[in-house]
């Protein structure tokens, strides 16, 4: 997505120490246009979204209001379709909470940038 006026992102991540490969991480771009969101990307990874992003949850948030309600429910959108595999980072159904809570915290930040 390219970047314009209108236009916010960010990167979030969980790692055991600093520069170690993330348990999990999100990264949220949208654009808003006359109060609502125009246009929203997803990635997500370690956490086995397909093609790393979760184009369910960009779909939900496009026609809304940029909202803590509305970031929550597309962290859940997405984390639902995950597949997340347990290893030594942690077991699979932490790995699906991270991906929703840090979809949501990407997307907070994303819209606090605008």
């Amino acid at each position: 997505m390219p970047v314009r006026p209108g236009t916010g992102s960010a990167y979030v991540k969980v790692e055991r120490r600093v520069g170690d490969w993330p348990v999990a991480a999100a990264r949220a771009v949208l654009r808003v246009e006359n109060g609502v969101i125009a246009q929203a990307g997803i990635g997500l990874t370690a956490v086995g979204a397909e093609h790393f992003c979760a184009p369910e949850a960009e779909t939900y948030l496009e026609g809304r209001r940029p909202s803590g309600e509305a970031f929550a429910a597309a962290g859940r959108i997405a984390a639902e379709h995950c597949e997340p595999h347990a290893d030594q980072r942690g077991p699979a159904d932490y790995k699906r909470h991270l991906a929703a809570e840090l979809t949501r915290r990407a997307l907070a930040a994303a819209a606090e940038r605008i």
